[in-house]
């Protein structure tokens, strides 16, 4: 019991703080609903993990000596370390080509990164410089462009230059996805007792409202559609605001076993070892043409029509990339092809997305990789590894 409370207490510390990492899957601590959230003590994964990080290449070789507190993955040729509570990005030589001098930072988009110090954000090239001074409470990645950043508890966009293109008056925003960015209105109403946050909607690149502030939950455009939360189901919209697929999928209470690796994202921004669970899985978003959604208790596939393709049959399922989408059967995970069709037979643990033609696998507490036969290519040996990036992959072995 007091293993449970602790793990509460340190979940819900961790939702106090606002992002964080925006990779691939583009979703933030803050739109995770907890609430919807069941526990028990034998569903806690660890959440804290330590060790030293290093680097291995597509053959299994170590390139990287294990030697980092913590080590991310590479993007566009730089990735993230830590050591001794820094952070700062080495080359895929190994070499630190920014020392380890920020608070916190983030991974290199569009040739820029968000780093920390003395609690305000700013910008930093390739070479280390200070190209946007940190004035910032908050600050985002690059997309399109554009990054959002925070300043006295709303937020807003900078370009480059660190210019202010769109004013801070946002309570929460998204990043830019094909010329959109969804925003949360800078207001705050109650009904009755309950203090209620403003709606959501999407802006352009000037700022001006193309779709109307009034879904309680909206997310980024994904192949010309974007999931929104109304009237308590999901439903799918496209860049004019019509209902491509109407409201009608619903909500699911999940356990933390149920979700693949790529699910559970490093957060990139804080100075400690936490993961957390990103909740906002029962519709996803589209790719390959399909979209997982939650029908009567059971995963399955839609395509942009809102036809069921695929089951529903899975206790749960991951997004599809390089064309194959993790699903989990009877506590195990395999993966299928955007048919249905089983490829690889569910065996494993715990799974990652394919990237670079191999996919982080788990089984019997160790990680290591597999093809897109179910081949082990890289055998189980880690004690917790990320996808591939750039022909490396960050893993770790316990201390």
């Amino acid at each position: 019991m007091k293993k449970l409370l602790l793990f509460l207490l340190i979940t819900f510390t961790l939702l106090g703080t606002k992002y964080v990492l925006s990779g691939e899957i583009g979703e933030t601590v803050n739109k995770a609903q907890f609430d919807d959230f069941s526990y028990s003590e034998e569903d806690s994964l660890p959440i804290i993990i330590e060790g030293k990080w290093g680097y291995i290449d597509t053959t299994g070789k170590v390139v990287i000596e294990l030697q980092f507190k913590y080590a991310g993955h590479f993007s566009e040729g730089l990735a993230m370390i830590e050591k001794d509570n820094k952070y700062g990005f080495i080359d895929k030589k190994g070499r630190v080509v920014i020392e380890p001098k920020f608070d916190a930072a983030r991974y290199f988009s569009e040739e820029l990164t968000a780093v920390e110090m003395d609690g305000k954000c700013g910008y930093i090239d390739k070479a280390g410089n200070m190209v946007i001074e940190p004035k910032f409470d908050a600050a985002r990645s690059f997309f399109e462009g554009l990054a959002a950043v925070k300043e006295d508890w709303k937020y807003g966009y900078i370009d480059k230059t660190g210019k202010m293109v769109i004013k801070p008056q946002f309570n929460e925003v998204g990043d830019f996805y094909e010329g959109l960015a969804w925003v949360e209105e800078p207001r705050i109403h109650f009904r009755g007792l309950r203090k209620m946050k403003g709606k959501r909607g999407y802006i352009d690149k000037r700022g001006k409202w193309v779709i109307e502030p009034k879904f309680n939950s909206a997310y980024d455009f994904s192949e010309g559609l974007a999931k929104v939360w109304t009237y308590r189901k999901w439903g799918y919209i496209d860049k004019t605001d019509k209902w491509v697929i109407k409201p009608q999928f619903k909500w699911s209470q999940s356990h933390p076993q149920d979700l693949t690796m790529a699910d559970m994202r490093k957060r990139e921004w804080l100075r400690n070892k936490y993961y957390y669970i990103d909740i906002t899985f029962n519709a996803g978003i589209f790719s390959y043409g399909l979209a997982r959604i939650l029908k009567d208790d059971k995963l399955a596939f839609i395509d942009k029509t809102g036809k069921m393709i695929i089951g529903p049959e899975f206790d749960f399922a991951g997004r599809f990339s390089e064309g194959l989408a993790a699903v989990k059967e009877n506590g195990k995970w395999g993966y299928i092809d955007t048919t249905g069709k089983m490829i690889i037979e569910p065996q494993f643990d715990n799974v990652g997305d394919f990237s670079e033609g191999l996919a982080a696998a788990r089984k019997d507490f160790k990680h290591g990789f597999i093809d897109k036969t179910g081949k082990w290519v890289i055998e189980p040996q880690f004690d917790w590894a990320w996808d591939f990036s750039e022909g490396m992959a960050a893993i770790m072995l316990r201390d």
